[in-house]
């Protein structure tokens, strides 16, 4: 599952399990993996937002406070449903931006989409929102900016919604040649 995935991306996931476990939480959720990433200064979402300067702030605002160290158990924690949406996320903005692996740079903008979470106000009170950490990335990587981008949510969906309309436009007018074909063929 995690092949396309760089090692400080790897790291991040393993922390966040660490995150979950000093919450008592029985799932992996988003919260637990923004706070992963503060714990790496070397790894890029770091480097780019510097997101380890805000860990205590993060941990107010989610309410996740440290607690102290429990003995480690033996199982793996599962990702949440908002968790699994997030790394699906995750996988998308990688491939948006033409990046083969995935990197902690593209797990923050997989936070910054999921909706049903806390984790995108809190990023937003550190002064990170979706379009400028898109922006900042692209202009890590050497790749222009863009002014406005639709969302791919409503890009994917708007398409979508139009597909019943678009084949029965097609098919209106498959079956109107077909009339006019045989009315010259009879004529």
């Amino acid at each position: 599952m995690f092949e396309r995935y760089k090692e400080e991306t790897r790291r991040a996931i393993f922390f966040s399990i660490w995150e979950a476990r000093q919450a008592s939480s029985a799932y992996i959720e988003p919260e637990h993996l923004l706070l992963s990433l503060t714990h790496e200064a070397g790894c890029k979402a770091n480097q780019l937002f510097a997101l380890a300067a805000h860990t205590d702030d993060f941990r107010n605002q989610l309410g996740l406070p440290l607690r102290a160290e429990q003995t480690p158990k033996s199982r793996d924690l599962p990702l949440s449903n908002s968790g699994k949406r997030v790394l699906a996320y995750t996988a998308e903005e990688a491939e948006r931006l033409s990046s083969m692996p995935i990197g902690t740079e593209h797990l923050l903008l997989g936070l910054l989409r999921e909706k049903k979470s806390a984790v995108a106000a809190a990023l937003a009170d550190a002064g990170v929102d979706l379009h400028s950490a898109r922006n900042r990335i692209r202009e890590d990587l050497g790749v222009p900016s863009v002014e406005q981008e639709p969302e791919p949510d409503t890009e994917a969906g708007s398409r979508k919604s139009l597909r019943p309309f678009a084949a029965f436009f097609l098919l209106v007018i498959v079956l109107s040649l077909i009339y006019v074909i045989v009315r010259l063929v009879h004529f």
